[in-house]
This record gives C-alpha cells, structure tokens and sequence, in this order.
C-alpha cells in the first residue's frame, strides 16, 4: 500500500506524462516525464517499471474519467427530454480537450500499441452504447418503442448522431463556427427523429 506521499507523487507522474504523452507523443522521454512532475527519473521507475506500463495508465486513467457520470435509467422524465439533455452533455464530453487528446493519442499509437485502441473502446464508446441500450430496452418494455428492436444497434445509431458535425470537425483538428443554440436545435432534431423513427406502432 502506497504512503500518502507515495501516492502523491504516483499521481504527479500520471498528470506530467498524460499532458506530455499528449503534446508530444509516445517519443516523449521518461527524464522529460519526471523533470515536468518534479520528481527523479529513479522515482519514475519505483512507480512504473517500463514507460509502455506507464503509456498504458495514463491512457486507462483518461478513458474512465471521460465517462459519463450518469444513469438513464434513473431518470423519470420524458423519453425527449431524458435523451436531449443526455445527447447534449454527451456531445461536450466528446468536444472537451481531455477527450479529444485521449482519442488523438490512443489512434497516433494504434500502430505500435494496438491494445490501447480496445481500452479506449471499453471504457468509453462501448460503456456508454451498453448504458443507451439499456435506456432504450426500458422504453421498449414500456411500450413507447418497437417491441423488435435492437437496442445495441439503436443505441450506436443514436451515439453517432449525436457526435454531429460538431464533434466530427473537432477530431481532424477543424471549427464548425456553430453556435450553442444551432448545436442544441440540431441535437433536439436527432433526438425526435430517432424516437420518432423507432416508436411503437400501438403508442
């Protein structure tokens, strides 16, 4: 068990090599990691053997704290108002710079650290398609959508609607100039479509 010391210092070498595994890449060196944590290069090692276990960390790290911290299933409103909200806070998850450095930094190392791409995958994208789908299989049960319905396939279909091009400008690095209001319209028109397109026949 790490002292409280101990664990501090874990926890300043996980902040300086996620910001310089970011910036820089994978290239970054281990002195350059313990120089910007302030800490020795020996400290590093005590606490990660390889820079590959430490890469591999700050990614783990990133993925689960970019999820979001949220059930559907809790929530009594409205089947629109409920995905609204939750297609909105998701699409800022996605456009935050803590998400858009993990993702960059997971595919620029898909080459040399394939599994990286499976971490990011089940900590993030495929978490939150279980958590709509779950949502989604609730409303079926309730009559409000198709009793046939794939809820896996529904729940990605509507993830990536909400991605829209917001998200999808961001991830090569470009602005849409949208505006909160037209982001918002656009999210609320997705999220009708989507019900509307997937709702029961008897409600």
């Amino acid at each position: 068990m790490l002292t409280a010391r101990s664990a501090q210092k874990r926890e300043q070498i996980l902040k300086a090599a996620t910001d310089l595994f970011c910036e820089q890449g994978y290239g970054i060196s281990m002195e350059a990691i313990a120089l910007r944590a302030q800490v020795s290069k020996q400290t590093v090692y005590s606490h990660f053997k390889t820079k590959d276990e430490l890469f591999d960390t700050c990614i783990r790290d990133k993925c689960t704290a970019n999820q979001l911290d949220i059930c559907l299933l809790d929530d009594p409103r409205e089947p629109e108002q409920v995905l609204e909200d939750f297609a909105w806070r998701f699409q800022n998850m996605l456009l935050s710079d803590e998400a858009l450095n993990t993702y960059k930094t997971a595919v620029r190392q898909s080459d040399t650290h394939p599994d990286l791409a499976k971490v990011y995958l089940n900590a993030g994208p495929k978490n939150t398609t279980e958590m709509v789908a779950a949502y989604l299989e609730q409303l079926v049960v309730k009559g409000l959508l198709k009793e046939n319905l794939n809820c896996g396939d529904a729940a990605m279909q509507f993830l990536l609607m909400c991605h829209g091009r917001a998200v999808y400008w961001a991830y090569l690095g470009q602005q849409t100039e949208e505006s909160e209001q037209e982001r918002k319209q656009y999210l609320k028109s997705s999220v009708s479509m989507f019900l509307q397109g997937y709702k029961s026949s008897n409600g």
